[in-house]
């Protein structure tokens, strides 16, 4: 009985959500592969790589602190490993008929990581950058900690993970002086107002926005093809191009465009100002939204764009008075509030 209710349950899924358009992607190691209901490229294994990268560089640094030399094997290997899956998934996504900025979001922003680190001077200054900041903690505590210094999309975070503190921070932080890490171990270790409100304006910084410049730049190079962009009903490249011509006489520069990776309903899209990139709900694709719907969604995204953020009290506000005077002149915007107020949330 229990297996008969497991089936229908199946039965129904896959009714209401046909995988018409999976596409077989390949993992990272070559050997296994997996359908998914994405038309971006996947990379498995890719987030356990990328760990390995970060476990690799705090070890060469932990040795410098403690024998005051560097391993320059290890060191070697580390650089010509990253050069090399760098290289390695340029060649899958060439070999796939796609573009880098095919990969999903997460994928993206490690490729982007790896070949920002692929480029010596980058690599040696994102070592020194580890070493400065472990030998600072050391000099203050005892505690055990992992230091991760990603291309990720927030700026700071620390927390406790199996009796061990790991933290993670932007690449952004890569030329810091002796303050800044001061600052950013002062947050590890007491994360109050005054210390995060110090490490929030570091993070605004034109030092920080450089370095995050550094990195993305790398994505105008590597331009988007249908395949990450094409919905199972709808295209973000012509939702783009609609409401551009529409509202902003075509004179708006398109960002990197991409389908989330969950069904998010709450959160409909958004808007990465520092990777200039516009993230769209899948949930929105699906025929029984209407047109008016999203483009009302993607418009909200593109005025973000276009406006930027005030700053204002420590903190970056979005909606302002006159994004939500300009967002009231989307053609269909009392019916596109309606809809999303009562057939969503209900």
């Amino acid at each position: 009985m229990k297996r008969w209710k497991i089936f229908k349950k199946l039965l129904y899924f896959f009714k209401k959500y046909p995988l018409k358009s999976a596409k077989l992607l390949v993992s990272s190691d070559w050997k296994r592969i997996s359908i998914m209901p994405q038309k971006t490229i996947s990379l498995r294994n890719f987030t356990s790589i990328i760990e390995d990268f970060q476990n690799r560089f705090q070890v060469i640094a932990e040795r410098m602190i403690q024998e005051g030399k560097i391993s320059l094997s290890d060191k070697e290997k580390l650089y010509q490993d990253i050069r090399s899956k760098e290289q390695n998934i340029t060649a899958l996504c060439k070999k796939r008929a796609c573009q880098p900025a095919d990969l999903s979001d997460r994928a993206y922003r490690a490729y982007l990581w790896l070949s920002f680190l692929s480029k010596a001077e980058h690599f040696e200054s994102h070592l020194s950058f580890v070493t400065r900041f472990l030998d600072e903690w050391g000099s203050r505590t005892k505690r055990s900690i992992s230091v991760r210094m990603y291309n990720s999309s927030f700026v700071f975070q620390c927390k406790v993970q199996r009796y061990a503190l790991i933290v993670t921070m932007g690449e952004g932080f890569l030329e810091a002086d002796a303050h800044t890490v001061k600052i950013l171990v002062d947050c590890c270790l007491n994360s109050k107002k005054e210390n995060m409100n110090q490490l929030r304006k570091i993070s605004r910084s034109s030092q920080y926005k450089k370095v995050t410049a550094l990195i993305w730049q790398q994505s105008a190079h590597s331009t988007q093809s249908s395949r990450s962009t094409q919905g199972n009903v709808y295209d973000l490249h012509q939702l783009f191009r609609k409401v551009n011509m529409e509202y902003f006489q075509g004179k708006l520069e398109q960002p990197h465009l991409r389908w989330s990776g969950r069904r998010a309903v709450r959160r409909l899209g958004y808007y990465h100002p520092d990777t200039d990139a516009i993230t769209l709900s899948c949930f929105l694709d699906q025929k029984s939204i209407p047109p008016y719907v999203v483009e009302y969604v993607m418009y909200h995204e593109m005025l973000h764009k276009k406006l930027g953020l005030k700053e204002g009290n420590s903190y970056r506000m979005a909606h302002t008075s006159q994004f939500k005077r300009l967002e009231k002149k989307f053609k269909y915007y009392t019916e596109a509030e309606e809809f999303l107020k009562t057939k969503l949330k209900t």
